[in-house]
């Protein structure tokens, strides 16, 4: 990589980096341009160099995230020869990733509108829906493993299972990040125990099992 690449992929990085802080703290809605320069301590004229527009910056976002989770839940799959064993590495694994990648995890799981108006607009969302579809696709194969070994059930339909499994997983990372004192206090239950338990319930819809 010349010296010129690698200062271009550095700006880009930080602005990257500084849209993902606001994303998450103020939402992709209400940020703004302006905001994305401020934090990312560049003039606008500047950040309009490397990206033409918020849409542009979702993307970018979007599509590293997506690349990396696919890396990390191929990994955790792969971690454990046990099914079980390597069903609570992808959930533990999942979870770390809405901690790091909030906007790109609500992309993942359909929780994020704005993936929906980008799609005429961006020609790289053909590239985030082809790494969506391909996670589904390793997910799917997963419990296919799981039925052929005896632990899952076989009258779901694999790619079935796994809507089931992001829209509930999905659910339970947001319950537990909006009410996390109210589980402490109420439960008695810390955020990764909430979680394990509410997985391993998820896991019972699959398993033959009693949990």
């Amino acid at each position: 990589m010349s010296k010129k690449q690698a200062l271009t992929e550095f700006h880009r990085g930080s602005i990257l980096a500084a849209a993902e802080r606001l994303f998450a703290e103020k939402g992709t809605e209400r940020t703004t341009m302006d905001d994305i320069a401020r934090e990312a301590e560049y003039s606008k004229a500047t950040l309009y160099v490397y990206f033409q527009s918020k849409e542009e910056i979702i993307t970018a976002i979007l599509l590293s995230g997506m690349v990396l989770l696919k890396k990390k839940v191929h990994e955790a799959i792969e971690s454990q020869s046990d099914w079980h064993q390597a069903y609570d590495a992808v959930c533990r694994t999942i979870v770390r990733f809405y901690e790091e990648n909030p906007t790109a995890y609500d992309a993942a799981t359909g929780m994020l509108p704005l993936v929906q108006k980008l799609g005429d607009a961006q020609k790289g969302m053909a590239d985030i829906l082809r790494v969506s579809g391909e996670i589904d696709e390793e997910l799917a194969a997963f419990l296919a493993r799981g039925a052929q070994e005896g632990a899952v059930r076989t009258r779901l339909a694999p790619l079935e299972a796994v809507m089931l499994f992001w829209s509930s997983l999905a659910g339970m990372v947001h319950t537990a990040e909006l009410r996390e004192r109210y589980i402490q206090d109420t439960l008695k239950l810390s955020r990764e125990e909430f979680l394990h338990h509410g997985a391993r319930l998820l896991l019972a819809a699959f398993t033959q099992e009693e949990i």
